[in-house]
């Protein structure tokens, strides 16, 4: 994992990475409650197929798919954009039936509310 600068503490970054996973994890996808708490009031997303989501429209869509749901993640890097936002690059691809799609570049933003850390924003890219 790289951090984007010195101005990163090992430890949010490591919380992040593992929040970021989390959202890949098939059994915090199927739980209304787990997406409910890790997504922001604000929360938007473009997905890969350049698709606009909205935080309701989120909640409906990922514990359905859930069940069918595997994701291979690599290449994290971490930045902190000010002292409560952050940004989690990688690049993650869909598994189906253990035949591997093709990778999309990600990017999420990440705001801290108190002592917790909320997603505010993913994008998904394709990539070549």
């Amino acid at each position: 994992m790289k951090r984007g600068g010195p101005s990163v503490p090992e430890a949010v970054a490591v919380e992040l990475v593992a929040l970021e996973r989390a959202l890949h994890d098939p059994a915090v996808r199927a739980d209304l409650k787990r997406l409910d708490a890790l997504l922001d009031e604000a929360f938007s997303e473009i997905g890969r197929s350049g698709r606009c989501y909205t935080r309701a429209q989120m909640l409906q869509h990922l514990p359905a798919e859930a069940a069918g749901v595997q994701i291979e993640a690599e290449r994290f890097a971490v930045a902190l954009l000010a002292p409560d936002i952050a940004q989690v690059r990688y690049r993650s691809r869909y598994l189906d039936a253990g035949r591997a799609g093709e990778w999309a570049e990600r990017s999420s933003l990440w705001r801290r509310q108190g002592p917790t850390w909320r997603l505010l924003f993913h994008q998904a890219t394709p990539a070549r």
